[in-house]
């Protein structure tokens, strides 16, 4: 553990700061001269198997660091997208993923070398006042590296069979649940399946292999067929509110994952919730943190189970070393944008 933190943060408002927030214990936070105020961070994905190797994935780019995020070397990438998801194959890490908006996904097979774009329906379901939707997680299958999933933000949920090549929407079980009265939402349009298909994350896990959990504003899905069908979690049973933004499986444990749960994407409260039983049950993570807006999305370390960051949007930064026995607090500056992302190396 070098007792590095790396944040994301986008420009949310007149003169905030969209870039890339260091903070090692002694120095506080750093920003890396070598990303610019307005490029806007959107994913952090550290190398499988480099410790000093992470990525990120920005509106204005992907970019490669090499020294646990002091500095930082733009990628070869198309400039003509905008980037808001990292994957990285950890059987083979040369072959990488990146997802983008108009919802697409770029890939390499050479370590970032050079990409080349995946075929994807980019066709707009919604039409939406924050522009184009976004690819916001990519996902592999656990034991068929051919089947993979996306999750689009406000469109659903992605899925390719050909190794990602080519990109197919997965919502007829997603349309189904989107009619169920319970399940109706709108905040952006006048559609009330909006809610539904407000996607934020797709989870897989070694345990349930041919399951995917799709994660978006109305809570916890999961799909054992690629889609067709969805079975709700119901997380709103256990937990105060549903508004799921992320969710990760334990790199050690396959039936223990984390989530972050909020009431709403802009709100004054959220937590961390943990599930030994791969969303069964769950129990709350961070019960002594006083958290006093949406938590956007969190991190762990890749190897050692345990370490953990989330970031809200009004940039309170939580950690844990001792998988959620304690926690502690920094705040980013307060020129900083929304914070979307973050994780441990």
């Amino acid at each position: 553990m070098r007792g590095v933190i790396l944040v994301g943060t986008a420009v949310t408002r007149p003169d905030s700061i969209g870039s890339l927030y260091r903070f090692e214990a002694g120095r506080g936070w750093e920003r890396p001269a070598s990303l610019s105020d307005d490029v806007a961070v959107q994913a952090i994905t550290p190398h499988p198997t480099k410790p000093d190797t992470v990525y990120v994935a920005a509106r204005k780019g992907l970019f490669v660091s090499d020294d646990a995020g002091a500095t930082w070397t733009k990628l070869a990438a198309p400039d003509d997208v905008q980037y808001w998801s990292f994957l990285i194959d950890p059987e083979n890490p040369a072959r990488m993923f990146a997802g983008t908006s108009p919802p697409g996904v770029m890939r390499s097979e050479d370590g970032g070398k050079t990409w080349a774009k995946s075929e994807c329906d980019d066709t707009e379901r919604y039409q939406i006042k924050f522009g184009a939707s976004r690819m916001m997680k990519l996902a592999f299958h656990p034991a068929n590296k051919k089947i993979m999933y996306g999750a689009a933000e406000i469109q659903g949920m992605f899925a390719s069979t050909d190794g990602g090549k080519t990109w197919k929407r997965a919502n007829e079980g997603i349309d189904y649940l989107s009619k169920q009265p319970h399940l109706k939402n709108t905040e952006l349009t006048d559609d009330d399946t909006e809610g539904m298909y407000d996607a934020h994350a797709v989870v897989t896990s070694a345990a349930t292999p041919d399951s995917v959990y799709y994660i978006c504003r109305m809570g916890v899905f999961e799909s054992g067929d690629l889609g067709k069908t969805m079975r709700d979690l119901e997380v709103g049973k256990q937990a105060p509110f549903k508004y799921t933004r992320d969710m990760r499986v334990s790199p050690r444990d396959p039936s223990k994952i984390y989530a972050c749960f909020s009431i709403s994407s802009r709100s004054e409260r959220g937590a961390m919730f943990r599930s030994n039983d791969l969303g069964k049950t769950w129990e709350r993570a961070d019960p002594d943190m006083d958290v006093r807006s949406t938590i956007m999305g969190f991190g762990q370390h890749v190897s050692e189970p345990g370490k953990i960051v989330s970031v809200t949007r009004h940039g309170q930064v939580f950690y844990t070393l001792d998988d959620c026995a304690s926690w502690k607090e920094e705040q980013l500056p307060t020129n900083a944008g929304d914070a979307f992302c973050g994780t441990v190396l």
